[in-house]
């Protein structure tokens, strides 16, 4: 039961946007949720504890600091436990918690290992999905594009082509990925992880106006609560470089959410959440 609550704890756990830092006290924990931050992103969990701590008890009120910390703590006790579960439901739901976590702050070398002993056990769409994913944000594109490629052709799904696509664009082979991009048979309801990845195959390919069209129904299909981090994603993934210091990315950038927010998404978790199969957030559309 504790995993369970822990697991319920985690997986609805958005990055809240940052309050503007006042003189004093406010400053110091300001920076001290900074390092924190770096120190997470160089894999350092104990020493990005110790950083968010501060920061918590530095400026109690600043509930960011409040939810990371208690956040962080909980992965690191469940970073230790996976290694002892037993129970394989018990193992998946806090190996998915994990990905989730290592995936909002981008430690995708935490992820990788995750990944390979799911897509192991059940060789699915979806689990090769999650492997390529991690992948390719590692620069294994070589190794994704066999992941997707094994799956055959009976268990492909616009998403996997799409994330081949991307794969095979990274290899150099471009004609072969705007094949695959004009085969994907992405619904307009398919969710904003989906689009975000058509838009960025568009982009490997040259399509840069298919690409931002794609860009912005994933904005469109983001929760609120969710947005900001998907467009700072954005403007940090390399395979928008080439227009992104256009005027239409900058456009592109201003799209809002056209979804309603679900009732409980701003809060910690969604696992008790009488709507969670149809807001957005739960329903698996990624």
């Amino acid at each position: 039961m504790r995993h369970k609550v822990v697991v319920e704890f985690l997986i609805g756990c958005v990055t809240l946007a940052c309050v503007p830092a006042l003189a004093g006290p406010a400053e110091d924990a300001a920076r001290a949720f900074t390092d924190g931050k770096a120190l997470l992103a160089e894999v350092k969990f104990d020493e990005a504890l110790q950083a968010f701590r501060t920061a918590a008890k530095t400026d109690a009120g600043n509930q960011e600091y409040q939810q990371t910390f208690g956040m962080l703590r909980q992965i690191i006790r469940m970073r230790e436990g996976i290694e002892k579960e037993q129970d394989p439901d018990q193992w998946m739901s806090m190996a998915r918690a994990l990905r989730t976590f290592y995936h909002n702050h981008r430690v995708y070398s935490e992820s990788l290992p995750l990944d390979r002993k799911i897509h192991e056990q059940h060789l699915a769409p979806d689990s090769a999905v999650m492997l390529a994913e991690t992948l390719l944000a590692l620069d294994k594109s070589a190794e994704a594009i066999e992941v997707l490629g094994g799956l055959g052709k009976k268990d492909a799904t616009p998403r996997t082509s799409v994330l081949l696509g991307l794969a095979v664009a990274r290899q150099g082979r471009i004609d072969e990925a705007r094949a695959l991009a004009g085969k994907a048979n992405v619904e307009n309801d398919a969710g904003p992880r989906v689009f975000y990845e058509l838009a960025r195959l568009r982009a490997a390919t040259g399509d840069s106006q298919g690409s931002l069209e794609a860009l912005t129904r994933s904005f469109e299909l983001t929760p609120p609560s969710r947005l900001d981090v998907l467009k700072a994603e954005a403007k940090d993934c390399a395979d928008f470089s080439a227009f992104a210091s256009s005027a239409d990315f900058t456009k592109t950038l201003k799209t809002q959410s056209s979804i309603e927010e679900s009732g409980c998404s701003k809060g910690s978790a969604c696992g008790n959440c009488p709507r969670r199969a149809t807001c957005g957030c739960g329903s698996g559309k990624e």
